[in-house]
């Protein structure tokens, strides 16, 4: 029984190891006196509730009872069955005494071996199953406290055989999953083999399934069971929770249904939320969402939940009491807070944000990213607050002087003030591929076209493994209208990384901008089909297509994916209500034209003068006025017909 004696010490104390290993070497007890005393009521008692039922303090007190009686089994098994005479009592005393000193004198080496030999001692298919079944824990325990995941699979076939409890099967498989383990679908299947009724192994098997990128066969074990147990409500939600992340919400949404009130408890009210906001229904989602948050105020998905659908409704103040409920759970902070400053800073209200982020860990790395948003929303004091003194520090990291390079640039449209932030860092860094790619991106904002187009070559020839430097050049060469300069630059970067969807799209959207649009819609086509969750090309073949006025419905569907993905992207949101507005479902263009609009990045007159038609299809005449006014403002080239637009209101 290899590594019996190993899985014992971790079991027992030093004391009672040395004490077994001594006697174990010393005596060899013989198999039928062990089989006579586990036949015994008291050891079976402890060995049948040998199962993880209870909690832990009463499972290491039955541990170590089952112990205790597997070690009386082989060390005095005679003295259980019938008693000795009192002089062969003290003969065997003795003799225990002097091996027991004999032990002591052993070395660490001595041990060792004694944990080969024991393979000849009992042998496996003898014992009792009793004694199998602690075996069996043992090598469970060994396999949990050594990542040792060979000696669990010793074990399953003494499980297998004694049907050991769905519990204790559940811990093993759990222990698997949890780690990620290969071998957790193979183990959890002869799980299921073993107890094929039990609804909790099959849901954890599922789960093993969805691991190794096999939802399609989750889903479908799950469906099966059902079949034969239509009222089993936790696989009904395991399955709907499935379901939604295969995108298939509209099942969800019926197998949450058929779940009774009764059964209904708010882990179901949040899915059946998701489930609604997969297919757009946000004011019904809002219901079971709202229902399942004040039902289990502790559970962050409900809060969370709440706190997306209030974004996409454009309720930014009811969004940010839904993600300061989250901080009152357990969910880690940093993300949410993150959020809150981020939905903050959207509204304009930069000190509410700033109180946000003093909230938050006090380390560096978390007031960068904060700084970062505060730079994108254009909020550059509250930002050069922030960076101050984190650069005065000795031990600043180089990220600070990045940040102040393009904060200088972006507030002040200083470019030597720029630059000067990015030869402050040291020369290691300064020669480092971010820096020189940032310097590229920092000339050619200042229309320095020439040198950014130097520097990024600069960097293509430094660092040849790099893509972002042939994107660079690209976008230079296209800013520059050097068009097939641009083409024969990505057409080679596309032969040295040919599966780079990001390459893929920025020829397309190169593609576009030379006028070939069916060649960039093909390319975008391409990139959704190796890549269905890309958001860019999503929003691009869909308002493609809604703007063309063809496959509206897909172009519908396309989009709706693209703002799952990307819920704040101004463009996004535009291109979805465009389409809505095209396929006649003009109450929800207007709704997601108004939050495109709310959006501090929404500069592009296009979506102020998309928000203007949808505003007048409804006859809100002074909306729409206002929105073509300003578009206007931005100087689009198409002044001439917004001002057509207005007079004809």
């Amino acid at each position: 029984m290899r590594n019996f004696l190993s899985s014992l010490k971790l079991a027992l104390s030093e004391p009672l190891f040395l004490l077994f290993s001594f006697l174990t070497t010393g005596i060899r007890p013989k198999l039928a006196q062990a089989q006579a005393f586990f036949s015994l009521n008291t050891s079976r008692l402890f060995c049948k509730n040998f199962t993880p039922h209870l909690p832990a303090f009463s499972q290491r007190f039955l541990r170590v009872s089952a112990l205790t009686l597997l070690l009386v089994t082989l060390l005095a098994p005679t003295a259980c069955v019938g008693g000795k005479s009192e002089g062969k009592k003290q003969e065997q005393k003795q003799e225990q005494k002097e091996e027991q000193e004999e032990v002591k004198s052993t070395d660490q080496t001595t041990l060792a071996q004694s944990e080969s030999e024991p393979d000849d001692v009992l042998p496996l298919a003898s014992l009792t199953p009793e004694a199998k079944s602690v075996y069996a824990f043992l090598l469970c325990d060994q396999a949990f406290r050594n990542e040792d995941e060979a000696a669990l699979f010793e074990a399953v076939p003494i499980m297998q055989e004694l049907k050991v409890s769905p519990q204790m099967w559940m811990e093993a498989g759990f222990w698997l999953v949890s780690r990620k383990s290969e071998h957790a679908e193979f183990f959890l299947k002869l799980a299921r083999e073993t107890w094929p009724e039990d609804s909790s192994l099959l849901m954890l098997y599922a789960e093993a399934l969805k691991g190794q990128n096999k939802l399609d066969d989750a889903i479908a074990l799950l469906r099966t069971f059902l079949k034969t147990h239509p009222k089993a409500s936790d696989v009904k939600l395991e399955l709907a929770i499935l379901l939604v992340q295969n995108k298939k919400f509209t099942e969800a949404d019926d197998i949450l249904k058929s779940i009774t009130k009764e059964e209904r408890n708010p882990l179901v009210d949040v899915n059946q939320g998701k489930a609604l906001v997969g297919m757009q229904r946000y004011d019904e989602a809002l219901v079971y969402l709202k229902r399942a948050a004040k039902g289990m105020p502790d559970l962050p998905d409900a809060h969370i939940e709440l706190g997306l659908v209030y974004e996409r409704l454009g309720q930014i103040n009811n969004a940010l009491k839904a993600y300061e409920n989250v901080l009152k759970t357990d969910f880690p902070a940093k993300n949410i807070l993150l959020r809150l400053i981020n939905l903050s800073l959207q509204i304009n209200q930069p000190e509410k944000a700033l109180s946000y982020m003093e909230a938050g860990p006090s380390d560096i790395p978390f007031k960068l990213i904060c700084a970062d948003m505060f730079i994108d929303s254009k909020h550059y004091l509250q930002a050069a607050n922030i960076l101050k003194p984190i650069v005065e520090r000795n031990d600043a990291p180089v990220e600070v002087y990045m940040l102040l390079a393009d904060l200088t640039w972006e507030h002040l449209r200083d470019l030597n003030g720029a630059l000067a932030w990015l030869d402050k860092m040291p020369e290691s860094y300064q020669k480092s591929s971010n820096a020189l790619l940032l310097r590229t991106h920092l000339l050619a904002k200042a229309a320095k076209k020439d040198d950014a187009l130097a520097c990024a070559r600069k960097g293509k020839a430094l660092f040849a493994d790099e893509t972002k430097f042939w994107e660079a050049e690209a976008r230079i060469l296209t800013v520059q209208e050097k068009i097939p300069e641009a083409l024969d630059v990505m057409r080679e970067a596309i032969k040295k990384w040919p599966n780079d969807m990001n390459m893929l799209f920025l020829m397309g959207n190169i593609l576009d901008e030379s006028g070939d649009k069916k060649a960039a819609l093909k390319l975008m086509e391409q990139i959704i089909e190796h890549e269905p969750d890309n958001f860019q090309a999503l929003n691009y073949v869909g308002y493609t297509l809604a703007d063309g006025n063809r496959e509206l419905e897909r172009a519908v569907a396309l989009l709706e994916r693209a703002i799952q993905l990307a819920p704040d992207r101004p463009y996004i949101i535009d291109s979805l209500a465009w389409a809505y507005y095209r396929v006649g479902r003009k109450a929800d263009a207007l709704r997601e034209i108004r939050r495109a609009v709310k959006l501090p990045a929404s500069i592009d007159p296009a979506i102020w003068e998309h928000y203007g038609d949808i505003a007048q299809s409804l006859s809100l005449k002074q909306e729409a006025k206002d929105a073509y006014v300003k578009a206007l403002e931005l100087k689009p080239e198409n002044a001439e017909a917004l001002k057509k637009k207005i007079s004809n209101l």
